[in-house]
């Protein structure tokens, strides 16, 4: 259970929200955009220091002891500020990874340095609507050797550690693997919101024994799977609640015929059109969330329909908020552009809407079918 109180979690939004407004802004952003890493180290060693990267760690490796509700929070206020540090891959993905399926080796080697800033990790993992070639360990005297590919590693090229996804026996498992490793090669791109992601070849690679995650299993990869989801759904709605703010802004101060478009009847249809789709997306979202903290039965279902709900969400709202812009919207200068980018790649992170509704489907049908049973 998390040590955070509802006031807890509103006075940790203040917060971040206000992080955001006085020390990210566009110039600060556009800077990062130039730099090698992609993010800020700077920017990721204040996380550190206000307390964000431990959020959902254990009290005993340094963290807060929160869990996902707190990280919905800090991805809600990252996609408000288009931050552009690891917080999905590291905090979500890597300590939940540590914490869930870690020994308290590994625990403690890793969590106390997520929280203290001193370490990057990140997942590599197949996407579960792909046909990708699963990564083979084959066990050797003392270990295992890793060959394979796994593609849109995010953070890949600044991870001290990435933990990988591996077939062994027939059986998911998860492995820490070094960056540097013989036998790793990394190819660096990026993705459309101009976020670092790599390619990750493994050839022949020696791992220890001792480098597996004894809990890392396809039911520890499913849980990892949900909760990043749904923090990438948070996410979304952050950067929804900024665009659908710009956007609207913008129909107050731009003028033709006479009037602002904004008085427009049209334009106002479009703005509550993308009100309450995104309303939608944070309803459901927070729904599912409550209902994976606690324990409930349908949290996978109510996870389901949350992405699905904020994919649909963000492709409205991103596309409309560029529609409302004109050509300008499109232009470097002009943020609402970064948020639309931002925006098309939480469409699909962690599956697009199809994806999610033909799960969805497949349920109902399940469902229906042991009803007519």
């Amino acid at each position: 259970m998390s040590a955070f109180t509802t006031e807890d979690r509103r006075l940790l939004a203040d917060s971040i929200n206000r992080y955001v407004d006085e020390a990210y802004g566009p110039e600060h952003r556009a800077a990062i955009l130039k730099s090698d890493d992609g993010f800020s180290r700077s920017d990721w060693a204040t996380y550190a220091a206000l307390g964000w990267l431990g959020i959902a760690i254990g009290e005993e490796q340094g963290g807060s002891g929160g869990g996902l509700a707190e990280l919905a929070v800090l991805m809600r206020a990252a996609g408000r500020g288009l931050l552009m540090e690891p917080l999905l891959p590291t905090l979500v993905l890597a300590a939940g990874a540590l914490s869930g399926g870690g020994n308290a080796q590994q625990q403690a080697q890793w969590l106390p340095a997520i929280a203290e800033g001193r370490a990057i990790l990140t997942l590599a993992q197949d996407d579960a609507a792909s046909d990708e070639t699963p990564v083979i360990a084959s066990p050797t005297e003392g270990g295992y050797r890793l060959n394979g590919r796994r593609g849109f590693v995010l953070y890949g090229a600044a991870a001290d550690q990435i933990i990988v996804k591996v077939e062994l026996a027939g059986q998911v498992a998860l492995f820490l693997v070094s960056p540097t490793a013989p036998g790793v090669t990394l190819a660096h791109a990026s993705t459309v919101d101009d976020r670092p992601v790599s390619d990750l070849w493994l050839d022949d690679v020696a791992v220890a024994a001792t480098d597996r995650l004894p809990g890392g299993d396809a039911s520890l990869l499913a849980n990892l799977n949900e909760a990043a989801a749904l923090a990438v759904c948070a996410e979304a709605v952050g950067a929804m609640e900024a665009a659908n703010r710009l956007t609207l802004d913008y129909l107050k101060t731009r003028t033709q015929f006479g009037s602002s478009i904004g008085s427009f009847q049209v334009m106002q249809h479009r703005m509550v059109d993308m009100s309450l789709a995104m309303q939608e997306a944070s309803a459901i979202t927070w729904a599912a969330i409550g209902a994976v903290t606690s324990g409930n039965p349908d949290a996978a279902l109510l996870t389901a329909a949350a992405k699905a709900r904020s994919s649909a969400a963000a492709r409205l709202v991103g596309e409309q908020s560029i529609q409302l812009h004109g050509g300008i919207g499109m232009t470097e200068e002009y943020a609402i552009g970064h948020y639309y980018r931002r925006l098309m790649l939480l469409e699909t992170l962690f599956g697009a809407a199809g994806w999610h509704l033909d799960r969805l489907g497949g349920w109902t049908a399940a469902g229906l079918d042991g009803e007519r049973g």
